[in-house]
């Protein structure tokens, strides 16, 4: 058979330039690479919870400049706790609160900051990175907030005014919270003809302190022989959290929860002297979003727990 010479060139031609795509294509998978153009926008600065010391991390690549302000603004000025800075974007996150990496070096004391061991429960505080070709051009802006903008091109910002300036959120990004380390307690409430039972408020590592005002007539004495906690909203001996009894010798035999000498206040798990506990307060201390029964009793009760019992009360929170 006879080929046009014209339509075989046209045939070549079509084969090998299908082949060109393909190789190509093969070569851009093996070699990992992805058709990217540009760096990516930095964004969503992520804190360690449940530290003093978080770890801090970031989207968007390695960057040059780690800062936190005590406050709800990023900006170069007294409220500055920490700032590190290292030449290049060699920053590799995450980075521990309070801990500078190899290069780095800690620029605090240069912006009128004062660096800190660790943060505070409850104080709001605001974290930022940014990328080494966006400090060299805000570095000396004193004291302007400086706020992240995703329409401005990579290494571009507006100073608008002596208090505010924008800065492209490919180089710069932050991120604003209010540490909350200790378990908090929410909607206390009391009962019992006892007295009133006061939880305090925020709880710390070691769980929170308790202590009560006696009201019930005649009794006079401010101790309490027995207390406890219980997981729920009413007593349920299958669910003791953490209890503390009085203990003493009589006739051989112990006696338990028959002498007042356990005075307020008193921080749950300890072990005054004199006591026993039978549940242990356990080592992680009271969870959130749970709620409790706290109980006292005096050396006179009988063991009735309704709201109208002599010589006993109790009180009901939630945690958050």
């Amino acid at each position: 058979m006879r080929v046009n010479g014209r339509y075989f060139s046209f045939i070549l031609v079509k084969i090998i330039v299908i082949g060109s795509i393909f190789l190509s294509s093969c070569g851009s998978e093996e070699s990992g690479l992805a058709p990217y153009a540009g760096s990516p926008e930095m964004s969503s600065v992520k804190i360690e919870s449940g530290t003093f010391q978080p770890k801090i991390t970031w989207i968007g690549g390695y960057a040059s400049v780690l800062g936190v302000n005590k406050g709800e603004k990023a900006a170069l000025d007294t409220s500055i706790i920490w700032l590190i800075k290292i030449d290049g974007n060699n920053l590799r996150y995450p980075i521990k609160f309070g801990s500078i990496p190899d290069g780095a070096s800690d620029i605090t004391l240069q912006y009128g900051g004062a660096s800190v061991d660790s943060l505070s429960e409850d104080v709001v505080y605001t974290f930022w990175v940014m990328k080494e070709s966006m400090w060299e051009n805000v570095s000396g802006i004193i004291g302007a907030e400086l706020i992240p903008k995703s329409d401005l091109d990579e290494n571009e910002f507006i100073q608008s005014s002596d208090t505010t300036v924008e800065l492209s959120s490919f180089s710069y990004t932050k991120g604003t919270e209010q540490l909350d380390v200790y378990v908090n307690i929410s909607n206390v409430r009391f009962f019992g003809r006892l007295g009133e039972i006061y939880v305090s408020q925020p709880v710390d590592a070691t769980g929170p302190t308790i202590s009560w005002r006696i009201s019930q007539s005649g009794v006079t004495d401010t101790l309490i022989s027995a207390i406890g906690i219980v997981n729920g909203q009413q007593f349920d001996e299958r669910y003791i959290f953490w209890d503390l009894w009085s203990v003493e010798e009589s006739n051989g035999e112990k006696v338990y929860g028959k002498k007042n000498v356990i005075k307020a206040p008193i921080k749950i798990g300890d072990h005054p002297e004199g006591t026993i506990t039978f549940n242990e307060l356990p080592e992680k201390g009271l969870e959130r979003n749970k709620d409790y029964y706290i109980w006292i009793a005096t050396e006179n009760w009988e063991g009735n727990r309704s709201r109208v019992a002599n010589f006993y009360a109790y009180a009901t929170f939630r945690t958050w």
